[in-house]
């Protein structure tokens, strides 16, 4: 009965209600832990190796389908155990981690203090279109190029529609 109404009422700048329908659906799959991601081909850009630089701001090449990426940072092999020296200006102390790179997905530049920190074979998942398009990540060890391997999904409903 729910379903009922919902298809009765026309969404607001869209005359398609079967489409609002479909992206819900794909909304509580997601919500559900079932996924209805489908990997893009590297034909068409779906994977990604991309080289990140010593503080050097470095942007996506996102797909024009893409809804979300899976992201591996991997870094120079002779580096075994890469470490950032920072200095704590409360404590005064000094703490070593083991990150490599920053990010933000807000569309400002991280810096070498600011940012969201990850490590060498660190895997995280990038979610949202805006969130792909707006991403900016620096490199924080010096003399060493971090390279970023990325997969980047669509949704089923694309595949449906023939977008991929």
């Amino acid at each position: 009965m729910f379903r009922d109404r919902i298809q009765k009422q026309v969404y607001p700048h869209r005359n398609n209600t079967a489409s609002i329908l479909n992206y819900l659906e794909e909304l509580v799959l997601i919500n559900a832990k079932e996924v209805g991601l489908v990997p893009i081909s590297e034909e068409r850009g779906g994977y990604q190796d991309l080289e990140v630089g010593y503080n050097r701001p470095t942007s996506l090449n996102v797909p024009r389908e893409a809804v979300s990426a899976t992201i591996m940072i991997e870094g120079d092999a002779s580096i075994t155990n890469p470490t950032v020296t920072r200095t704590s200006k409360a404590e005064g102390t000094t703490t070593m981690a083991s990150l490599v790179i920053r990010f933000k997905e807000n569309g400002t530049a991280p810096t070498l203090n600011s940012g969201f920190g990850l490590g060498n074979n660190d895997i995280f998942e990038l979610v949202g279109t805006e969130n792909l398009l707006k991403f900016l990540v620096i490199g924080i060890v010096r003399n060493n190029i971090q390279v970023l391997r990325i997969q980047y999904y669509s949704t089923a409903q694309n595949i449906q529609r023939g977008r991929i």
